[in-house]
């Protein structure tokens, strides 16, 4: 890694805090990123698009016919993670079975000689789904309905290969201009999809228990971590949630932290979208509902009866499915690149500013030049007029042996301070130097995991787990890492248990272990035996003699 220098544009390697060249504090400058500028297969990588926690998005250019992609990097400290690796390369596979015309196109996958894992991707210019959704401002269905029936072919494409997206958000949902038509879909981000085989299994390696996807748009049974029931209608699920919203401008169910989300999806119905915004088309509303079902078996069955249903609805509301024209700025744009995407979190990035000008060499502050010098004029023979031109003379000798002297001591003033400054600069330098190498080494035990088991009696607690940079959740039993030496909370729930909630400092691996109590039930009222008989009274006695031998549960 180096820097570049905005003032002189000399590089230096990163540890250089200081330019020498003009004493520039170098500190504050974004160390060069090393994959800029380099040749991956045709492509020459040529700016940062966007970047997350598990890689970088790059755009690349052919330097010869000038086409464009995008190029995905896995972060080098993954590259020795099996796991990580395969989920990586997981989603050029599930892409490339699929081939669908409303789905990102990957180009190729390899591995570079320095180890970088890394995927060529379709350049995409538009925007997210999620930029047209604003809170508690509905999306009209004309301009909802053309964008959802295409992510309904997406998917139904998806299925048919085998392969469930189970993170299907407005975000993974990217909206381009094609043949002059605005708001042409590109399904995005396969990077957790599951693929299953033959047999109905998964063929990925998705431990049962473990909560994958976003919460807010999970199905039931994601949210409860059963993997093995994953299927088409866990996506469907997730499309109803994105109609929801489209619909209302609201989640169904927002909630304020990961395990009330997962409650609202796996307990909770989603309320009537008519309640919310009661111009909404009842049909409409039947048909989110019915996305919304906890139930598998109470959904839509596949998303092409999704896409049939809703054709339905708009074609008696006489709404078209045709794509909108694009406007003069909208192909503009995509002409241009305005927009790009940058990942799959779906953020957008303006182009890069204009690196700054190289500055040509400084012209040295005093050339040095010789020139004739005149010749003296004619002096005449006078004594006089000689005595005083050899007096003009000898003053301005002097005049000039003193500037010289003050200019030399001037120079050597200035140098001795500019190498005091030096030496200060270098020891400022060396114990900043020194202050990063800890902040190094504390950030790297820091980022050190330790692996956490989760398990609870019974099975099946949702648990928050909680720390100070980071929240997850999963329903027990599952295994989850952290950073090391980071003080964990924990708050297991069930329905019907009492709520635990236990602290863990996650300083070696260990058992995270509750034992989970039954809320306690409320015993019937004693009965009371009037206007009996003596003899009754008397079998009841011996029948009350008889059920003190009966353990009763509370």
């Amino acid at each position: 890694m180096s820097r570049t220098c905005p003032e002189c544009q000399n590089q230096y390697e990163d540890e250089i805090l200081h330019c020498p060249e003009d004493g520039l504090d170098l500190s504050a400058v974004e160390p060069d990123d090393e994959l800029i500028g380099r040749d991956i297969g045709s492509y020459r990588v040529t700016k940062v698009l966007g970047k997350g926690g598990m890689g970088a998005v790059y755009m690349a250019e052919h330097p010869v016919i000038g086409s464009r992609v995008a190029i995905k990097f896995l972060h080098p400290q993954y590259a020795t993670d099996k796991k990580i690796v395969d989920r990586f390369f997981n989603e050029a596979r599930a892409v490339n079975v699929i081939g669908h015309d409303n789905i990102l196109k990957i180009l190729d996958l390899n591995v570079t000689e320095d180890n970088r894992h890394y995927f060529v991707m379709e350049f995409l210019q538009g925007k997210p789904l999620q930029d047209l959704i604003v809170p508690d401002v509905p999306v009209p269905l004309d301009a909802a309905g053309p964008i959802l029936l295409q992510v309904c072919e997406a998917l139904q494409a998806a299925h048919e290969s085998r392969i469930i997206h189970r993170d299907l958000k407005p975000d993974n949902v990217y909206l381009t201009v094609h043949k002059g038509k605005k708001n042409f879909v590109k399904v995005v981000d396969f990077g957790i999809a599951r693929v299953i085989d033959d047999s109905g299994a998964s063929t990925g390696k998705t431990q049962t228990g473990m909560v994958m996807g976003t919460p807010a748009y999970m199905s039931p049974e994601q949210a409860g971590g059963l993997t093995d029931r994953i299927d088409g209608r866990s996506d469907i699920y997730s499309l109803g949630c994105m109609m929801f919203q489209m619909a209302t401008g609201k989640l169904p169910f927002p909630g304020t932290s990961f395990g009330e989300v997962l409650i609202g999806h796996l307990q909770l119905p989603p309320p009537p979208p008519r309640s919310l915004v009661p111009a909404i088309p009842q049909a409409y509303e039947a048909m989110v509902l019915k996305c919304l079902e906890k139930k598998q078996e109470d959904r839509y069955q596949t998303m092409r009866e999704v896409h049939d249903a809703l054709a339905q609805v708009m074609e008696r509301l006489g709404i078209s499915g045709e794509l909108p024209p694009a406007t003069a700025e909208e192909l503009a744009a995509a002409a241009t690149g305005t927009k790009t995407r940058t990942s799959p979190g779906g953020v957008l990035k303006t182009p890069a500013r204009p690196a700054l000008p190289r500055r040509t060499p400084a012209t040295p502050a005093r050339s040095m030049m010789t020139t004739a010098t005149p010749p003296f004029p004619a002096v005449s023979k006078s004594r006089p007029a000689a005595y005083i031109g050899l007096a003009a003379v000898v003053v301005a000798a002097a005049f000039a042996v003193v500037f010289f002297v003050r200019q030399q001591a001037a120079e050597n003033r200035r140098a001795a301070e500019r190498a005091a400054q030096l030496a200060a600069q270098r020891v400022a330098e060396q114990a900043r130097e020194a202050a990063l190498r800890a902040e190094e080494e504390q950030r790297r035990q820091q980022n050190e995991k330790i692996q956490l088991s989760v398990v609870s009696e019974p099975v099946g607690a949702i648990v928050e787990v909680t720390w100070k940079e980071g929240v997850k959740g999963g329903v027990t039993p599952f295994d989850l890492s952290v950073p090391r030496n980071v003080s964990v909370r924990f708050t297991f729930s069930k329905r019907d248990f009492v709520s635990w909630t236990t602290d863990v400092i996650a300083d070696t691996p260990k058992v995270v272990r509750a034992s989970l109590l039954a809320e306690p039930k409320l015993a019937p009222p004693p009965r009371v035996l009037r206007g009996k008989s003596a003899g009754s009274e008397k079998k009841a006695r011996q029948a009350a003699s008889k059920d003190d031998d009966i353990p009763v549960e509370f």
